[in-house]
C-alpha cells in the first residue's frame, strides 16, 4: 500500500469510494470533489491505481485540526489501513491542541482505539441542511 499526501485522485475515484461506503455525500459528486480538493491535508492510500482509502484535514494552522473525512473501501477494510491514516494524520497535526471529528456511534471504538476519547464534558454540534451548491466555476 502506499500512503501519500502527494496525491489528489480522479474525481470519479472519490465519487465511488464514497458510495462504496454508502455515504449520502456520493450522491453530490461535484460538492464532494471541491470540498476534498480544498482540504489543508489530504491523506490517500493506493494499491497500485486503486484508491483504497482517503483522510482529509482542515486546521485553522494555530490550536484546532477537524478531521471530516476517513473511508476505507470495503475490500480494505480491517488491514490496518485506517489505523495508519489516523496515525499519519496525528503525526502531521501532532502540535494542535484541539484534535476533533465527529462520528458515526457505532465508530466511536474505533477512533478509541486510536487515541481519541468521547468526553463527557463537550458535545459535538452539528446541523445538516439540504445541499445547495453554487456552479463550479
Amino acid at each position: 500500500m502506499e500512503y501519500t499526501f502527494e496525491k489528489l485522485p480522479a474525481p470519479e475515484q472519490i465519487q465511488k469510494l464514497f458510495a462504496s461506503v454508502n455515504w449520502e455525500s456520493a450522491q453530490y459528486p461535484e460538492a464532494l470533489v471541491r470540498g476534498i480538493s480544498q482540504s489543508q491535508s489530504l491523506l490517500t492510500v493506493w494499491d497500485g491505481a486503486q484508491l483504497a482509502g482517503l483522510m482529509t484535514a482542515i486546521s485553522d494552522s494555530s490550536m484546532n485540526v477537524f478531521f471530516p473525512y476517513l473511508l476505507i473501501e470495503p475490500g480494505y477494510q480491517g488491514a490496518g489501513i485506517g489505523r495508519e491514516m489516523v496515525k499519519q494524520m496525528m503525526d502531521r497535526y501532532a502540535h494542535r491542541y484541539r484534535k476533533i471529528l465527529v462520528c458515526d456511534a457505532d465508530k466511536a471504538g474505533f477512533y478509541e482505539k486510536c487515541g481519541m476519547e468521547c468526553r463527557n464534558d463537550q458535545r459535538p454540534m452539528l446541523r445538516i441542511d439540504p445541499p445547495v451548491f453554487p456552479p463550479i466555476q
